[in-house]
């Protein structure tokens, strides 16, 4: 008898641990995006919403929140219910904001778990078309010229602008800042030789680039780019320069595991559907899939990276 009860009593642990998982999800889930519709964030959620929202078995809903570097969305969800059906997609920029911006309404570490990685998008090393020819002559005028040669960014405290002041920060070159409102602004810019250098993505640099206006020299990784394989990853002549910008879910904190489990899981899924990869590649996106525990280590690692950054080049909060 007392066999028996100890059976049963395990039973029931098992099913009240497991229950929340195979109950999960009932409803639609929302995955809130702190981006306006049609730019890269939006556009790689709503690749995979229909592949999870068939792995889940209900509706995935995609809500655009911009504005605030992010801050708005993820205030948004970190004062949502802990229950797995609001997330929210976050990116580099959820890693820089704690040392740029002031009062934040919620702790970009506490508030959070981590869901699941979604991957990068690798930012390219543009100059005006009759500039420097390689990564080498680039580096090389940087250091031997302090405070001569700058550099445009997209977003004050984004991907673009931290990018280049780590350039600036390896090379020694005291890269002069030139900021602008967007990254066709920029890129314009840069065609005209007004700025010599800019870090950003395929989609703001494409245009001038397929004119012949401005030309890539590299990636700004240490590794080669599935999406630009025939592009030198800088990183590997300037050691430790590696500026992309990266993209996760993340849920409320306290949100049960075996939640988390199941939406990481079908992300994952998602990711490595072939199709679904085919499509994020070319829009110049590298789909790549972590576990909730390597997503939330990553996640720490760059937001000290970056504000090791931050505080070394004296960057103001706002």
């Amino acid at each position: 008898m007392k066999n028996f009860l100890s059976r049963a009593f395990a039973g029931v642990l098992l099913a009240a641990a497991c229950g929340t998982a195979m109950a999960f999800p009932t409803k639609p889930v929302t995955i809130v995006v702190p981006a306006p519709p049609g730019g890269t964030a939006d556009t790689v959620v709503r690749t995979i919403s229909a592949h999870l929202s068939t792995s889940l078995g209900q509706p995935v809903i995609v809500e655009n929140r911009a504005g605030g570097s992010g801050s708005i969305a993820s205030r948004s969800v970190a004062g949502a219910a802990p229950d797995g059906y609001t997330l929210l997609m976050n990116y580099t920029s959820h890693a820089i904001n704690p040392w740029l911006m002031q009062n934040l309404p919620y702790d970009s570490e506490k508030s959070f778990a981590a869901v699941a990685f979604l991957g990068k998008v690798p930012l390219l090393l543009a100059v005006p078309a009759g500039g420097h020819q390689d990564v080498g002559e680039l580096i090389n005028d940087a250091r031997k010229n302090p405070g001569k040669l700058s550099y445009g960014s997209s977003a004050t405290g984004g991907a673009s602008h931290l990018g280049g002041e780590l350039f600036s920060q390896l090379t020694g070159g005291k890269l002069v800042l030139v900021p602008y409102k967007g990254g066709a602004a920029a890129a314009t810019d840069l065609a005209a030789g007004r700025i010599d250098m800019l870090l950003d993505s395929q989609l703001a640099l494409k245009g001038m680039q397929q004119a012949g206006k401005i030309r890539f020299l590299g990636v700004a990784s240490e590794q080669v780019s599935a999406v630009f394989p025939d592009l030198a990853p800088v990183g590997r002549i300037l050691p430790g320069f590696e500026a992309t910008a990266w993209f996760g879910v993340m849920a409320p904190a306290g949100t049960p595991a075996d939640v988390i489990e199941r939406l990481n899981v079908g992300i994952n899924n998602a990711l490595s559907d072939p199709e679904i990869k085919r499509q994020l590649i070319e829009r110049g996106f590298e789909p790549e899939a972590m576990a909730p525990g390597q997503w939330g280590a990553f996640l720490a690692r760059e937001t000290a990276r970056w504000g090791e950054l931050i505080q070394k080049a004296d960057l103001k909060s706002q």
